[in-house]
C-alpha cells in the first residue's frame, strides 16, 4: 500500500540537519494540512520535515471505511521505517493519539528523539471531548457528526471555524480548507470514544514529549491535555486562547510552532 509523503529539505543549507521531523495529521484531513505553515517552517529552522497522509487520507491508499487505530499506528510505523532515521514526530489530534500508541508499540520508542502532541486525543479517548462539546457547544457537536456522516458538503464554513479556529482567522481561509476535508473511518470514530490505552515504555526509554494546546479549543478541554501529560510524564504548554487546529489557524500557527521549535532547542540541543 502506497502512502502519500509531502517532503521538504530546507534548500542550501550546508550545516548538518537539526532532525528529522514526520508530521502525523488529525481527522478529516491529510498530509496537505502541515503544508503550508509548519513544514516550510521546520525546513527554514534547519530540519528536514516529512508528512504522511494515513491509509484512506489525502493522496493515500487504503479503504478508509475499515481502517483502525491500529492500522493508522502501522502507517506510521511503515512511514518511520521508510525514512529510516530516529524522528522527531509531530501528532495533532487523532494523529497525536496515533503517535502515542506509536510509541507505545514494543521497539519503536528507540527510534523516536521526541515527541510533541498537540491538541491530542487523550490516552482515555473522546469522553472528555463528549462532555466538553455537550455543555459548551451541543450544536457543534451535532454539526460535526454531520461532517462525519455526510462529508464536508453537509457543513458550513462558519461550522469549520467554530470547532478548529480562531475568531481572527479570515473567512476566505476557512472556505480554501473546507473543501480538502474529508470522512473519517467510522470505525476509528468510535474506536477513539473509548480506545485501549497505549503502553508506555519504561521510563528511562521514553522520548521527550510535549503536550501542547489551547484553552479556547473547542473540541478538547484542557483536562485531556493535562491527562496526556500526566499519563506520559510529558512537558504540559497551554496556549491561551489558541483553537484546537493550530497548524492551520493564521493568528496561531507561528507562536504554536516556534513554542515546539523552542521546546525541541532545549531537550534535543
Amino acid at each position: 500500500m502506497n502512502l502519500e509523503f509531502l517532503h521538504c529539505k530546507a534548500a542550501g543549507r550546508k550545516a548538518k540537519p537539526r532532525g528529522t521531523v514526520l508530521f502525523v495529521h488529525g481527522a478529516y484531513c491529510g498530509a496537505w494540512i502541515w503544508a503550508e505553515t509548519y513544514l516550510p517552517y521546520f525546513c527554514a529552522q534547519g530540519f528536514v520535515a516529512h508528512a504522511v497522509s494515513l491509509r484512506g487520507h489525502g493522496g493515500s491508499e487504503g479503504l478508509l471505511g475499515w481502517a483502525t487505530l491500529s492500522d493508522y499506528v502501522d502507517d506510521v510505523q511503515a512511514a518511520a521505517k521508510d525514512i529510516g532515521e530516529p524522528l522527531i514526530l509531530v501528532g495533532h489530534s487523532m494523529g497525536g493519539l496515533v503517535v502515542q500508541h506509536y510509541i507505545g508499540r514494543p521497539g519503536c520508542a528507540a527510534q523516536v528523539r521526541a515527541a510533541a502532541l498537540l491538541s491530542t486525543v487523550p490516552p482515555s479517548g473522546l469522553a472528555s471531548s463528549a462532555l466538553h462539546m455537550s455543555l459548551l457547544a451541543p450544536d457543534l457537536m451535532w454539526k460535526l457528526g454531520l461532517l462525519q456522516a455526510l462529508g464536508p458538503d453537509a457543513v458550513s464554513p462558519h461550522v469549520i471555524q467554530r470547532a478548529f479556529l480562531s475568531e481572527g482567522t479570515p473567512v476566505e481561509d476557512v472556505r480554501k480548507l473546507l473543501p480538502r476535508m474529508q470522512q473519517e473511518s467510522q470505525r476509528v470514530a468510535t474506536e477513539m470514544i473509548a480506545p485501549p490505552q497505549p503502553l508506555p515504555p519504561p521510563v528511562s526509554e521514553r522520548p521527550p514529549m510535549l503536550v501542547l494546546g489551547g484553552d479556547a479549543d473547542a473540541f478538547l478541554p484542557v483536562a485531556a491535555f493535562r491527562e496526556a501529560a500526566i499519563f506520559w510524564g510529558a512537558e504540559l504548554n497551554v496556549l491561551h486562547g489558541a483553537p484546537h487546529g493550530l497548524m492551520v489557524d493564521s493568528v496561531w500557527w507561528q507562536p504554536s510552532a516556534d513554542t515546539v521549535l523552542e521546546w525541541l532547542a532545549r531537550v534535543t540541543g
